[in-house]
Order: structure tokens, then C-alpha cells, then sequence
């Protein structure tokens, strides 16, 4: 049985306690201890084993299943898929809302942003009137973890919501929570758009990778009850760096596929 190690009792300040489980069951995963196509124990053993919390237990688990080292399935339980991490950060997606954000491993980084009047081709992008007054966010995405950068942003929004701006990367909640929780504007709607692009040298120089270099460019497109765009973003990520993934379930008639 493995034995409770001293810093999950008494973790550094610096790194959260559920950083400290995922490295210590990572480096148990990399030491065979748990071998590629076993399980692992379920929640409440690893709560007492390491003595956290469901929530500690849960955190850790997802930054595992982010490395790509681990599969949590029902009815089967969390399985070892790897004995390291994939070189790519993966985005595990459980269920359609996960498109609507990153891991919460990552943060954003406001590098700028200015005001703009909307021109032809962007107003077809905006679905709104040329010459409308819109504010472009500029914006680099870093995993926490290891400092990785993973994508460049450009983020649209109605210059009437310019104000959450400075908050963007600095507060908890995503762009849209903000701009709801200030405005009391609401997202109805979530458009996911995912293509095949190339690093421009503006973003290669950014992100570090070749120009013209493949990109797994995603753009959201928020909606509110309406329809009118409330806010859009486009994210590109370099393709050796950036995964996403889901898993789907058919139901039991196979009408209909689930997330699982």
C-alpha cells in the first residue's frame, strides 16, 4: 500500500494541495505502481489514503486525465491509459458545455486591446452593421502548470461591454461570466467552430512556432436569447501543442449519443 506522503499534510503554500496528489499519483504512475490498463483506487480510498478532500481527490484527477494518463469511465472505474504525459496539453471535454472553456489550469494574458470600427469583412464575422463600435482583446493563453503558452485570442466584444476589459485574466470567471455578472446581459447560445489555419508572424513570434506552421484555430461565437452576438472569440493553437477530446456513450435504444 502506498503510504501518505508528508506534503499532502502539510503542502507548501505555493503549489494547492490537489497539485500535490496529481504529482504524487503521476510519479506513482510512472513508477508502475499502477500499471497502463489498471484502475485506480476510487475517490473515497485516495481520500483516506492521502487524507484531502473528495474535491482535493477530484482536482487531482482531472489534471491527470488532462495529461492524457488516465481515463475515468463508469461503471468501470479510472483507468491508467499512460505511463507519461502526452506532449500535448489535452482538453478533456465531458459534455458539450466543455467547449465553452479551457482548463482551469490555464490562464489568460492580456497583451492588448483596442477599439475598432467594425469593417465589411468583420461585420459579416460580428453579424452586425459596419462602422459599429467593437473592442478586439488580444490576449495569450498559458498553462499554469509548466508556463506553456497554448494559444493566441483574439476576443470581439461591443464597446458598450468595454469595461470588464480590465478584469479579463485578472478575476475569476470567463469573459462571458463577466460580462453578464456586470451587465446582466446572458448567453443563450454557444456557437463552436473548430478549422485547420496557419501561424501568421505575428502569432508564430508569439507562441514560439514556425510561421505557417499548422493551427487548430477555435472560434465561439456567444449569442444571447435574441441571437445578436454578444461576444466572439478566436483562439489558435499550435497543433503539437493543443489536443481536444471527448468521449461519447450510445444509449441504450442507440437513439441518441451521451457524453461520458
Amino acid at each position: 500500500m502506498l503510504k501518505c506522503p508528508d506534503m499532502l499534510v502539510n503542502p507548501p503554500r505555493s503549489q494547492p494541495r490537489y497539485r500535490r496528489l496529481a504529482d504524487a499519483l503521476q510519479q506513482a504512475i510512472g513508477e508502475s505502481r499502477y500499471a497502463v490498463g489498471s484502475t485506480l483506487p476510487g475517490e473515497l480510498e485516495l481520500m483516506s489514503r492521502y487524507r484531502v478532500s473528495r474535491h482535493t481527490v477530484r482536482e487531482a484527477l482531472r489534471c491527470l486525465a488532462e495529461l492524457g494518463l488516465i481515463s475515468r469511465n463508469r461503471g468501470i472505474g479510472t483507468v491508467v491509459t499512460a505511463r507519461e504525459p502526452s506532449s500535448a496539453h489535452v482538453q478533456k471535454l465531458g459534455s458539450p458545455a466543455g467547449w465553452m472553456r479551457y482548463a482551469e489550469d490555464s490562464r489568460l494574458e492580456v497583451i492588448g486591446n483596442e477599439a475598432l470600427r467594425v469593417d465589411a469583412e468583420l461585420a459579416r464575422r460580428l453579424e452586425c452593421r459596419r462602422g459599429a463600435p467593437w473592442r478586439r482583446v488580444t490576449a495569450l493563453r498559458r498553462m499554469r502548470a509548466d508556463r506553456v503558452l497554448i494559444g493566441w485570442s483574439d476576443i470581439y466584444l461591443p464597446e458598450a461591454y468595454a469595461g470588464v476589459v480590465g478584469a479579463m485574466g485578472r478575476r475569476a470567471g470567463r469573459v462571458y461570466e463577466l460580462i453578464e455578472s456586470r451587465f446582466g446581459a446572458r448567453v443563450a447560445r454557444v456557437e463552436v467552430e473548430v478549422t485547420a489555419d496557419l501561424f501568421d508572424a505575428q502569432r508564430a513570434s508569439a507562441l514560439g512556432v514556425p510561421v505557417n506552421s499548422a493551427s487548430l484555430c477555435v472560434t465561439r461565437r456567444y449569442r444571447d436569447a435574441s441571437g445578436q452576438v454578444l461576444l466572439l472569440s478566436q483562439t489558435h493553437h499550435p497543433a503539437e501543442r493543443f489536443t481536444y477530446s471527448f468521449d461519447l456513450l450510445r444509449g441504450g435504444d442507440g437513439s441518441a449519443w451521451l457524453a461520458a
